[in-house]
């Protein structure tokens, strides 16, 4: 789209308005967008020690549990998971002069990775279990080969479309002495590197014609005093030194915050490629990500921020300030820019279920029989799945007075046929002090032609998309009972703003060229605001198809998540809400006839998941019974159902 103009007016501090306005010659209403893609769509984890119990707690049911639920985000929510010791989960012989490797363990994490919709971030990190000598693990065979394997084996049991999914990375931070188990020199690092890139080559280049190179990132390293940091910084030189060898495809490292201002992780990430560039001069023909990219270290400390919406508003911040930088054709570090990452898959634990940097807050009730682990959404989860619904084409960052900022989107149409507007205040981990804010919009409806259309907006607000002070209130109970976990779940998501807070989207059927869509709201900060905007056009006026791959997981004897994949056939990004419906097998008095019923009216349900807590005083209840899922689209709009399962609470269902 052609830069035409764009008034933006910051009325005062608390005070925001987007307004479009036309060109004096012209009644079309056009802004400067650029190709967005998600580059913010990928989370990490590490194992807890011992190393060696990695594959038993990847595979544990609370780990998949927490995977799976975030991968219900929308489809550029979160894409992949950046994940420590994965080499760990692998079994080595030697066998008549050859490794073999036992995939047994590994392939069974990756094969529910896949099925969830995510990739791995694929680190090359650890050591599988074998009896190995130390010579053997600092052999430039030995890492070429187990690379080799490892990609030939993974290219036959998924193949290449998938695989080339897949972030293969070096070492996690090796100059740490915590993660250099190998107690590796700097030479025998720069072998290991070399080795893994030789694997990852040759194994392509013996597959033939049709599989992509993969790259290979690196050194995942914190860049901090040379004498510390030997590994990190003696790789770049070599790079330098011979960049027709270097190893790496993308420079990755990790800049993290204080904990103080999101614009710690770019202003830190941007000296340090301008410190990159000037020893190193030669690696500007690289690109750099920051796969680290948190407010601020050690995620397991619980801090209050880190549980309420100013977390989600600063992941926004540090997100929407890097999109700016990667706009400017004069900033050095956004010119060589590619993505980032956050580190927030961990699983919470007691006393800081919703303080530590997670995405989910983890209640594990010990005290039931059996034990089992209830999960609650956090407002940083629905932040991510909010900058998910962003269209293929985006303006630059605006800022406001009041700390007020926000991107408006569109997908690759002209006209466009779908418009997004996600927008935030906040004052970082610090207190607002003038919470209350009004944000206004105008929007001329001609920008999408003559057709039908719809809007939906969805808000997180301070304290009022807030488990965590509804757990403070309830004085921060070990093991929540029903009542309060459901208090908790009433308000884990965005809540729908349309009108006075009517839940259903506003559609204009008929207008003039002059009529345009103004929405006043007055918001309680910090906040994120997601403003869709839907026409007819979106999916050609078509339906949704069906949602697929619909499964019931059992969480405890009256509960069970519910989760589904988006549907093969329309524009995700259009969609409303999911309507749940559930038919139990019978009525508790064996008599009545139980009927299919929305089990969600309560709650609105944006996300490929719901939680159902079944009631007890109603005739016909329990969990076990017939489940369907439909879409409801913006136009209010039912999609067909998807094909029903069948689900008995005892039959021990395993993810």
């Amino acid at each position: 789209m052609a830069a035409i103009l764009l008034l933006l007016a910051a009325i005062a501090s608390a005070f925001a308005e987007v307004i479009f306005m036309p060109t004096a010659s012209s009644t079309s209403y056009q802004i400067e967008t650029f190709p967005l893609t998600p580059f913010w769509a990928s989370t990490g984890l590490c194992p807890p020690e011992p190393r060696n119990s990695s594959g038993m707690f990847l595979l544990s049911r609370d780990s998949l549990l927490n995977l799976e639920l975030i991968a219900s985000l929308t489809k550029n929510g979160a894409k992949s998971v950046r994940i420590h010791w994965l080499l760990e989960l692998l079994q080595v012989s030697l066998e008549e002069g050859k490794f073999r490797y036992n995939f047994t363990e590994l392939d069974s994490f990756l094969d529910s990775l896949k099925y969830f919709g995510l990739s791995p971030g694929f680190e090359l990190m650890g050591v599988p279990v074998g009896e190995l000598s130390m010579q053997i693990t600092h052999s430039e065979y030995f890492w070429k080969d187990l690379v080799q394997q490892l990609v030939e084996h993974y290219l036959n049991r998924y193949g290449a479309s998938y695989v080339a999914l897949w972030r293969f990375e070096a070492w996690n931070e090796p100059d740490l002495k915590t993660y250099n188990m190998l107690n590796f020199s700097v030479n025998d690092y720069l072998t290991y590197v070399t080795a893994i890139r030789m694997g990852l080559d040759a194994m392509i280049d013996s597959a033939g014609p049709g599989v992509v190179r993969l790259g290979l990132n690196g050194p995942a390293g914190l860049f901090k005093a040379e004498v510390h940091h030997p590994f990190c910084w003696g790789v770049l030189d070599f790079c330098n030194s011979m960049p027709n060898q270097c190893p790496f495809d993308i420079i990755t490292f990790h800049r993290k915050g204080s904990g103080r201002w999101a614009s710690e992780v770019l202003d830190g990430a941007r000296e340090l490629i301008n410190d990159i560039f000037t020893r190193f001069p030669k690696l500007r023909r690289m690109k750099f990500a920051n796969d680290e990219a948190d407010p601020i270290a050690s995620w397991s400390t619980g801090r209050p921020f880190q549980a309420d919406v100013r977390y989600a508003a600063m992941l926004f911040s540090i997100v929407s300030q890097h999109w700016n930088a990667m706009l400017d054709t004069g900033d050095d570090f956004g010119q060589h820019f590619l993505f980032l990452s956050n580190d927030n898959a961990f699983l919470s634990y007691y006393p800081y279920v919703f303080e530590q940097r997670t995405l989910l807050a983890r209640f594990q009730m010990n005290e039931t029989v059996p034990p089992h682990t209830q999960f609650v959404v956090k407002p940083i989860y629905s932040a991510l799945g909010m900058l998910g619904r962003l269209g293929e084409r985006a303006t630059r960052t605006y800022f406001q007075k009041g700390n007020v900022s926000y991107i408006i989107s569109f997908d690759d149409r002209s006209p466009p046929s779908y418009l997004c507007i996600v927008a935030s205040r906040s004052n970082d981990t610090f207190p607002l002090i003038v919470r209350r804010s009004w944000f206004n919009i105008t929007l001329p409806l001609s920008v999408f032609g003559r057709t039908r259309v719809s809007y939906l907006i969805e808000a997180l607000q301070d304290g009022l998309n807030d488990p965590f002070r509804i757990w403070q209130w309830e004085g921060r109970p070990a093991y929540p009972s029903a009542k309060q976990l459901a208090a908790m779940r009433a308000v884990q998501f965005p809540s729908v703003l349309n009108r006075g807070g009517v839940a259903e989207p506003v559609q204009f059927d008929q207008y003039s060229d002059s009529t345009t869509l103004s929405v006043n709201l007055s918001l309680s900060g910090p906040w994120i605001l997601s403003v869709r905007i839907c026409s007819s056009l979106s999916a050609n006026n078509k339906l949704f198809g069906p949602v697929r791959r619909l499964r019931v997981r059992s969480v405890f004897a009256d509960n069970v998540l519910i989760f589904w994949a988006v549907p093969n056939r329309g524009n995700v990004r259009c969609i409303q809400k999911y309507e749940v419906w559930f038919r139990p097998l019978q009525s508790a008095v064996g008599k009545e006839k139980c009927k299919w019923r929305a089990i969600n009216n309560h709650q609105h349900t944006p996300f490929t998941f719901f939680q159902y807590v079944t009631d007890s005083a109603l005739t016909c209840s329990g969990v076990s019974g017939y489940y369907k899922v439909r879409v409801i689209d913006m136009f209010n709009r039912p999609a067909p159902f998807s094909s029903v399962i069948r689900y008995e609470a005892h039959q021990g269902e395993t993810i």
